[in-house]
């Protein structure tokens, strides 16, 4: 027999075993309170204990929560039955000892109020158990806030503010707490008898998330070092097995065994809008890459071309009059005028960069604390994902009036083998993942690719020939760009060499399965590392070293399956970007036009790469910018 709560399913013995005790321990308590001279301070006093005997096996149980449903649900009654009994001691408190809650509110004490923020606190977090998905990121970060803040609560109060039988009941609370967090710590320790792969599980409750938000390629890499290309770890809520090297990420982009449907942690469904392709998979998944992918062919980015050498030149004679500037300032202009002229129609300039403004607020929500404030950075990245979409419609019904040879003009033209189209409303979806995709993707790697031709003249020296010897001047087509083979090596050696994508987007475990003889269990959550996988040095001799010549074409078709994956791994129509085509052509048109013309040396600056999601230099990249005066004649 099923009592249905809600979200969740309790049982009648799991109502009834914990209701009765709840019933039995709290009329005790008011009963006892009738043998003392002061009824109601008593009943305050008495119903307390009451609260405080439901909380110690409430704490312990949400310590050790899993993935049993009948633990969960003796949390969740005990921890609300811990709940109601703290009511009525709240309810004695102001209404009897106090006279009302006028009195009580104008005592004005931090007791006072601290009581009044838990008790709030902690009938939200009940309600948010019975009537939401619990799984959300927030949800799981306040409510380890209310059981800390519970929980320190009642320690205090038994074990500083009272003495005798409370005290008892604090030291006992205590007790539980620190054995809870042990055999939590230990039990995940043993796991290793299942022959899970070596890493570890972090801090209690928030695991590994806080270093990994802090620098997330630093994560990867220390743990690859650490542990091997297989490590366990603990994100957001959920223990995660890291893949990294080229079989394990072949491994992983297995759909056997994982699936990225209902994987990526709350905060990342919510600001992709909760339906785009990084958080598809299946027949579903396939349908929408595949129409998407006719808009990343060869014959369209020959549409694209005349718009990126417009928006390049634009920008060319805007830093051959400034002389000196900081690159990736500009370089964040440029890409947003351009990825506004790819996907919207725009002319370069002021407007358009506008636009990349508000797309790197949002940007900063994946790396933010996923709480919405309204006014804090994830509260702020959600307005902007709304200003986005609000932008995307109004391009969509522009273009539907008035078609145009741009990427969303395809996009919307686009058929897939059913003859079937994107909604209005997942085009809109999808054109935001492209979209600031495609802005992070153009200025990170063009910053990085003019840093690299400053370091490496005898590199760039070799490109400048190519381009004199094959393209010295004239408008460029995807037929004179495939003449620029070393080129090319430059720029997928630039996505080999930085730190530019850390890893792909969580997947979840469908089944339990063995890779290299470590047990991978069905629903843990999965990622692969990116740029630990292009850096492991069986594969890629001395990896620290910028070597284009790695990807010759006859070094790049030797290479392993899956060992070059700057943008995701597999087939296009998996979960491979679909810009990572795109971004060999802008690469290769941007560096054809600074080489034609310009040269560049940088001025003394820190060049250490930043923290940031998408790496970049501290200082900026600053420059002193002319024309080629060898080159120019």
């Amino acid at each position: 027999m099923e009592i249905v709560k809600f979200k969740r399913n309790i049982s009648l013995a799991e109502f009834a075993s914990t209701f009765f005790p709840f019933g039995i321990i709290l009329i005790a308590a008011l009963l006892a309170a009738e043998f003392k001279p002061n009824l109601n301070l008593h009943r305050a006093i008495y119903s307390f204990w009451a609260s405080t005997v439901l909380l110690i096996p409430a704490i312990y149980l949400y310590i050790l929560l899993g993935k049993l449903a009948k633990k969960n649900n003796y949390w969740l009654l005990l921890w609300t039955f811990s709940f109601l009994a703290y009511l009525v001691h709240l309810f004695y408190e102001v209404f009897g000892i106090y006279g009302g809650i006028q009195d009580f509110a104008a005592d004005g004490s931090a007791i006072a109020v601290s009581k009044l923020i838990l008790a709030f606190w902690w009938g939200l977090d009940i309600s948010l158990a019975r009537f939401t998905d619990s799984s959300a990121t927030w949800i799981q970060i306040q409510r380890t806030g209310v059981h800390i803040y519970v929980g320190l609560s009642f320690l205090v109060a038994n074990l500083i503010l009272q003495a005798g039988f409370a005290r008892t009941l604090g030291i006992t609370l205590a007790i539980s707490i620190l054995v809870a967090l042990l055999v939590r710590h230990n039990t995940r320790n043993g796991q290793d008898n299942e022959n899970l792969p070596p890493g570890s599980y972090g801090l209690p409750l928030l695991g590994e998330t806080i270093p990994l938000a802090l620098d997330i390629h630093s994560f990867y890499r220390k743990r690859v070092k650490k542990y091997g290309p297989v490590f366990k770890t603990h994100l957001f809520g959920k223990p995660v097995i890291a893949f990294n090297g080229p079989e394990a990420f072949t491994f992983f982009l297995n759909q056997e065994y994982f699936t990225r449907e209902n994987a990526s942690p709350h905060p990342i469904k919510e600001l992709l809008d909760w339906d785009t392709l990084p958080l598809l998979d299946g027949d579903e998944h396939r349908r929408r890459k595949r129409i998407i992918l006719q808009a990343f062919t060869p014959e369209a980015f020959d549409k694209y071309i005349p718009s990126i050498e417009q928006t390049a030149a634009y920008y060319l004679k805007r830093w051959e009059k400034l002389g000196s500037f900081t690159w990736l300032t500009e370089y964040r202009k440029l890409s947003a005028s351009l990825t506004n002229a790819l996907f919207i129609g725009k002319e370069p300039g002021p407007t358009s960069e506008t636009v990349g403004e508000i797309t790197d607020t949002f940007i900063k929500g994946f790396s933010s604390v996923p709480i919405n404030l309204g006014f804090n950075a994830y509260g702020r990245a959600l307005k902007n994902r709304d200003w986005l979409l609000n932008y995307i419609d109004q391009a969509i019904g522009q273009h539907r009036q008035q078609p145009r040879q741009d990427l969303l003009g395809l996009l919307l033209s686009a058929r897939s083998e059913d003859g079937s189209t994107l909604t209005d409303v997942q085009l809109r979806r999808e054109v935001m993942h492209l979209f600031f995709a495609a802005y992070s993707g153009f200025y990170v790697a063009l910053t990085l690719l003019s840093l690299t031709l400053a370091q490496h003249p005898e590199i760039a020296a070799r490109a400048r020939q190519e381009v004199k010897q094959y393209v010295p001047d004239g408008p460029l087509d995807m037929a004179r760009l495939q003449k620029l083979v070393y080129l090319e090596q430059i720029t997928k050696e630039i996505r080999r060499f930085y730190p530019i994508n850390a890893a792909t987007f969580f997947g979840q475990v469908k089944k339990d399965c063995e890779f290299q003889n470590f047990h991978i269990p069905k629903g843990w959550g999965a990622v692969a590392g990116i740029h630990t996988t292009m850096h492991i040095p069986q594969v890629f001799s001395e990896p620290q070293s910028f070597k284009p010549c790695r990807f010759a074409p006859e070094n790049f078709a030797a290479l392993p399956e899956n060992s070059y994956v700057p943008q995701g791994g597999g087939p296009r129509d998996g979960h491979r970007c679909a810009g990572e085509d795109l971004i060999t052509v802008l690469l290769k048109i941007m560096g054809v036009h600074l080489l034609r013309r310009y040269s560049w040396e940088l001025l003394p600056q820190n060049l250490e790469l930043n923290q940031d999601l998408f790496p970049t230099p501290r200082d900026g990249l600053k420059v002193r910018f002319g024309i080629d005066r060898q080159t120019v004649t």
